[in-house]
């Protein structure tokens, strides 16, 4: 005899912010969030990545291609989904400004926002004559620039590299996957510093979860304001 199934699983919406696209989600069940567990205690981004992206395929009713979506669509849908599934908050270790000792606070995932000042289309004016278009990173792109022995401005110009997609001029628009990687290496390498700072803020500020949180040290008892950015500060 066949065990029953004890729960009908509720639908929720929510709207992918790249893409302005609403979805349905059902929360995720005790065999996806038994991955997930695993996954976040290995402390492996790539399993933990592998992880999200399997459980918010299983939950989401639509189509989408989430490989593709930009990182921030990935971070706010995973805690809209998490949000429902297990609870509204999450327990964060935040440093006390004054003392630095480590302190518990709360978070109200319920209240987190979707990311702001989200671009269709990114056009970033080099000269007169040159514009790079660019597009938002995602995951896998995001993961392939972390390398352990590069500095951190290797780390930047891998990552611009990533989020290329075309150079525009009066006459065409040039593609970048039909160049190679040296070819556009070349390209960066030949911009003057007030280009490249460009290029720099583009990536300094790219759209991602954000939540201002205020709480009073257990230790200390000093009042701290500390603003949450991305994922990592949210769940690892």
């Amino acid at each position: 005899m066949a065990l029953p199934l004890l729960n009908e699983n509720p639908e929720y919406e929510m709207i992918i912010p790249s893409k302005q696209q609403k979805v349905s989600f059902r929360p995720f069940l005790v065999k996806e969030q038994k991955v997930l567990l695993i996954a976040f205690e290995s402390e492996d981004k790539d399993q933990i990545l592998k992880a999200m992206l399997n459980t918010l395929n299983a939950c989401i009713d639509a189509e989408v291609e989430l490989k593709e979506l930009p990182s921030f669509d990935i971070d706010y849908m995973f805690t809209q989904v998490r949000a429902k599934s297990v609870g509204e908050t999450a327990d964060v270790r935040i440093k006390c400004e004054k003392c630095e000792h480590q302190n518990k606070v709360s978070v109200d995932l319920g209240a987190i926002e979707p990311p702001q000042n989200i671009e269709k289309e990114i056009v970033i004016e080099l000269t007169d004559k040159y514009s790079l278009e660019m597009k938002y990173p995602n995951y896998t792109e995001l993961f392939a620039t972390i390398d352990k022995k590069s500095n951190q401005t290797e780390t930047i110009m891998k990552f611009i590299i990533s989020c290329m997609i075309g150079l525009i001029t009066d006459e065409e628009r040039i593609s970048m996957k039909d160049e190679s990687m040296s070819e556009k290496q070349k390209f960066l390498d030949s911009l003057n510093a007030s280009q490249f700072e460009k290029l720099t803020q583009f990536i300094n500020n790219l759209p991602q979860l954000e939540q201002s949180v205020e709480f009073i040290c257990e230790s200390c008892g000093a009042e701290n304001t500390h603003r949450l950015r991305g994922l990592e500060d949210f769940f690892l």
